[in-house]
Order: C-alpha cells, then structure tokens, then sequence
C-alpha cells in the first residue's frame, strides 16, 4: 500500500474498523496521528496506538475523547510529561491513577482541576505551596464550599480571582470578595454569573 492509499484511508469516513486497526502499523507518523482523529477509530486500535513511539501519537490517544481508562492508565506512566498532562486532565482516568499523578509535580496542578479528583484529594492539594495547583482546585467543578471558603483567603490574589471565578462560588464568598484589596479579584466578582446583579 502507498502512502497516498495509506492517508486516503485515514481520512476516508468509511474505512472499516479492521483497516484502520491495520493502519495504526503504518511506517508514517502522519498516518497515525490521522488515524487517531477519526471518527470510527476503536478503542482497541486507541490502545495499540498508545504505545506508539511518537509522542505527538501518544498525546491525540491521551486527549482523545473514547481512550479507556485502562489505556488512560497505560498512559499515565508515560516518559513524556506532556501526555501525562492530558492523561492528568482526560475525565476517563480512573481515580486511582488521578491519585498516582497528584504525586508528580509536573502534573498535579492538571490533576487539581479535573472534576473526578476525589474532593479529599482537593481538600489536600488546596494547601499546596504552588499557586497554580491551588488556582486548578479553585476552578475545579466539583470543590466544596469550604474549600472555596478556605482559598477565598489565600494570600496570592490570582487564587483568590480564580475562587471568584468559579460559577459554583457561594453569594457569601463572592460578597467578601467583592470587597478584596485586589481590582482583579473585584471585577472577576462582576463577571461570575452568581453575583447578585443590581435592579
């Protein structure tokens, strides 16, 4: 097969399941990374795919919407950090693994907003001495009001805002914040959609 026939058949909406299973072998980069955006890819092929030996192959399978868990998983132990960020971020990693990235450095602060981290993990990475981790849990869908409560008086004012910021941010917390110290926290506080409006 060429690589002209190769490509077709990556972007050909009708390629069977089994071809493009077959594809996922091919000697060129490109083929797989295509291969990996198309709409009938099964999460066998994501799988074999997953262990690709170009990054940029792996990243797509971690970013892809239908990788699995256990293919997630896979991933989460990946040399690049890259994919190991969007492993971190994906909402089908499985908690535990979600616990197992928390540990890294390089990742955790993706770990801290996605809205599967256990809420007791949160509660643990809302202390953490790296502002941007603490920014990801207050953003995070899923925080508790007294996590909100608790980083709503965080000394850095980026976290502060990103409280402000968050639509699930009780009216209580958003009128002490209203009147924070910052202008940035004030105007992210007008533009959450819980502040009470004036009539």
């Amino acid at each position: 097969m060429t690589d002209v026939n190769e490509l077709e058949l990556a972007k050909d909406e009708n390629t069977a399941v089994d071809v493009l299973h077959a594809l996922a072998g091919s000697a060129k980069e490109d083929i797989r990374k295509k291969l990996v955006d198309h709409p009938n890819i099964s999460i066998e092929t994501l799988d074999k795919l997953s262990e690709d030996e170009s990054q940029f192959v792996r990243v797509r399978v971690a970013a892809h919407i239908n990788t699995s868990a256990q293919t997630l998983d896979k991933l989460a132990k990946d040399e690049s950090g890259f994919v190991r960020e969007f492993v971190a971020e994906h909402l089908n990693t499985s908690v535990k693994t979600l616990v197992t990235l928390s540990e890294d450095r390089q990742i955790v602060s993706w770990v801290a907003g996605n809205p599967n981290t256990p809420l007791e993990l949160l509660k643990k990475l809302s202390d953490d001495r790296d502002e941007f981790v603490r920014i990801s849990v207050s953003v995070n869908p899923n925080i508790s009001d007294e996590i909100l409560d608790k980083l709503s008086k965080d000394e850095d004012e980026n976290v502060r805002a990103a409280v402000a910021k968050n639509p699930n941010t009780p009216v209580e917390i958003l009128a002490i914040l209203n009147k924070d110290e910052n202008e940035l926290v004030r105007e992210v506080v007008g533009e959450n959609p819980n502040t009470p409006r004036l009539t």
